[in-house]
């Protein structure tokens, strides 16, 4: 319930600044997923950090709220170079399982190659998993492609993500023949109320943002994964405001895991971020 009324009280709060928002902003298109990468939520998508400039820094902090299991960190940052290559790096500092560390470091690196109304974009994560815990640590890689393409839904500018990869193991869990798979829209919800202010973000994978996403009741893999995780939301791009005009500025307020009971969780963050 104070979920709700904190998520309904800074909805009402874009409803109430809408109005001063001129500028034109693809931040929310660049806006920062769980670990650091430009993407959506769970997902990477085919976009880096900064379309312009040589050298952009981006910082994001988000709490992932769950009502039985509690509340992780998540702080990230996220390097963008060239316009075509990004570095990422968050820490996710779980709360403890069974009196054992939890807490994870997620390290990633994405090239991106924009083809007209189409980016294309090859990466991998690496995953540092139960960091301090001799017992449970493991590592986790998962190379991937991923293709964000623009569109409309009906008469909002739209931008739809694929992404397809493969997570590999060492130093605790078996490989297996399993392959990442995520979807996602972006989408600019009622441009002619709230400009691009607002945007509408949906996604769908059989893979966490780590393989030991938050929340969990074990030390490996995540619960969700054998029935793929959604997560919905909206993401408020505060970089058309005229004072941020030269910055990027996100708030995100996501919804994650709808389908699983016990997993339903609410994440609250927000994204920073400049050219250098």
């Amino acid at each position: 319930m104070k979920m709700a009324k904190i998520f309904a009280f800074l909805f009402l709060l874009v409803l109430f600044f809408s109005p001063v928002i001129w500028a034109q902003s693809d931040s929310g298109f660049r806006g920062q997923n769980m670990y650091g990468s430009t993407g959506l939520f769970s997902i990477p998508s085919g976009r880096v950090g900064w379309g312009d400039g040589n050298v952009g820094l981006d910082f994001g902090y988000r709490a992932i709220m769950n009502r039985d299991a509690g509340v992780t960190h998540i702080p990230a940052l996220n390097l963008s170079l060239f316009r075509f290559m990004e570095i990422s790096a968050a820490f996710d500092i779980q709360p403890l399982i069974s009196k054992q560390e939890n807490s994870d470091l997620l390290l990633g690196v994405k090239f991106g190659f924009p083809v007209k109304s189409t980016t294309f974009a090859a990466g991998a994560n690496i995953q540092l998993l139960n960091l301090g815990n001799d017992e449970h640590n493991y590592y986790a890689y998962q190379p991937y492609v991923a293709i964000t393409y623009a569109g409309s839904f009906f008469t909002m500018s739209a931008e739809t993500t694929l992404v397809i990869g493969k997570t590999f193991y060492s130093h605790g869990p078996e490989n297996n023949s399993s392959i990442d798979f995520g979807m996602g829209f972006d989408v600019i919800l009622f441009p002619d109320v709230f400009g691009n202010f607002v945007h509408l973000i949906i996604d769908f994978a059989n893979f966490g943002y780590s393989d030991n996403s938050w929340p969990n009741t074990r030390l490996q893999h995540t619960d969700a994964v054998w029935r793929g995780i959604l997560n919905a939301g909206f993401r408020i791009d505060l970089s058309g405001i005229s004072i941020f005009n030269n910055f990027k500025f996100l708030i995100d307020l996501i919804f994650n895991d709808l389908f699983d009971d016990g997993s339903r969780s609410f994440t609250a963050g927000a994204v920073f971020g400049f050219k250098l």
